[in-house]
């Protein structure tokens, strides 16, 4: 009996738990707040955190089965055609992504040097784009994941308001961009080059994929191996046409929730102290990334004739969803843009990758 009734009590705070913070991923969303059904319920589980002493913490099932889940939507995000789209201008991009990844890999170098802070942590919260993924490897790299998010999404709430400011007032768009953009911003056609095409189909493959990619990626012991697991055997299936990831709408929703639930839960009082401590550093790190990849956007603007705003949207470091609708707005090349990001997204992912070899 008493194990019943401490089950049903589990279940009801958990119930709770997710009454409070599903409206707050939904206001951030509305709001426009990037990555906003995490972000959201993050910042209420912190509040929960502080107000509640002896709150529970996310079962380690629920992080596995988001981390697969958001292994299948980076996954999603890749796309065949973006090769030919980067083959046109294969040398620049390349110097521009690795350019990229080393100033990040800088910062993340030189910020334990300049405050209280261990390399691990520094490099997975400087590392540009796919910021749920290296919030996602934070936990099994043994980095603090209160700390890498707060850098993440730091660098993303700077970039946005760069991008934003500068897709609105400062640059000039390539003639004929805006068809180009809604049109590379659709998603994968129902065609005769995929081999599933069903959506309820296509709904249960993506979450078998995701179960038996988390599965391998954990068996080997990859680093985040539920999140990297879905995420290579996805690419591979989308490189070879079998079929397009694709999850019911408000799974993936669901899924940053559970993230930003375990993320916000981790904080205390001390935590929230040392974190305001290091904020005006975090601002100051991301605002001088952002200036420094805009310089790269510039050279690469310069040698390959690609318009100026493409190619800062193109290269400024994360996110890639709030870049996209920032590029929507202001006519840049939208495809050629989420070609060169999500070229770096997988960079990224297999860099904090081989970090945690390193490391391990």
């Amino acid at each position: 009996m008493s194990d019943t009734r401490s089950w049903t009590a589990g279940v009801a705070v958990w119930l709770a738990l997710g009454a409070l913070t599903a409206p707050a991923g939904y206001l951030a969303q509305r709001a426009g707040l990037p990555a906003g059904w995490l972000v959201g319920p993050m910042l209420a589980a912190l509040v929960v955190a502080l107000l509640w002493e002896k709150h529970p913490t996310v079962p380690r099932w629920g992080r596995v089965a988001s981390l697969a889940v958001v292994g299948g939507v980076l996954a999603s995000t890749f796309r065949p055609s973006v090769v030919p789209m980067i083959s046109r201008h294969l040398l620049p991009v390349i110097l521009v992504v690795c350019g990229t990844l080393v100033l990040s890999l800088g910062a993340g170098l030189l910020l334990p040097a300049l405050i209280h802070l261990d390399r691990r942590t520094a490099a997975l919260g400087t590392l540009p784009g796919a910021a749920s993924g290296m919030l996602a490897m934070s936990d099994p790299l043994g980095a603090d994941a209160r700390l890498v998010a707060l850098m993440q999404y730091t660098r993303v709430v700077v970039v946005v308001v760069t991008a934003t400011l500068v897709g609105r007032l400062g640059l000039e768009a390539g003639e004929g961009s805006a068809q180009s953009t809604v049109q590379g911003l659709q998603p994968a056609p129902g065609g005769t080059d995929l081999l599933v095409q069903n959506d309820l189909t296509t709904y249960a493959l993506t979450a078998l994929v995701a179960g038996i990619g988390a599965w391998a990626g954990t068996r080997v012991r990859l680093p985040a191996g539920a999140l990297l697991g879905p995420l290579i055997l996805g690419i591979s299936l989308e490189e070879l046409g079998v079929m397009h990831l694709d999850w019911p709408q408000g799974v993936p929703q669901v899924a940053y929730l559970v993230i930003g639930l375990w993320v916000g839960l981790l904080f205390d009082g001390d935590s929230i102290k040392r974190a305001g401590k290091l904020l005006p550093v975090m601002v100051l790190s991301s605002t001088c990334l952002v200036v420094a990849c805009g310089v790269l956007g510039w050279i690469l603007s310069a040698i390959t004739g690609i318009d100026p705003i493409t190619a800062f949207l193109a290269t400024t470091p994360g996110g890639i969803d709030s870049v996209a609708i920032v590029a929507l707005g202001s006519g840049a090349d939208a495809p050629l843009i989420l070609a060169i990001q999500m070229l770096r997204v997988l960079a990224v992912i297999a860099v904090g990758s081989f970090l945690g070899w390193l490391w391990s």
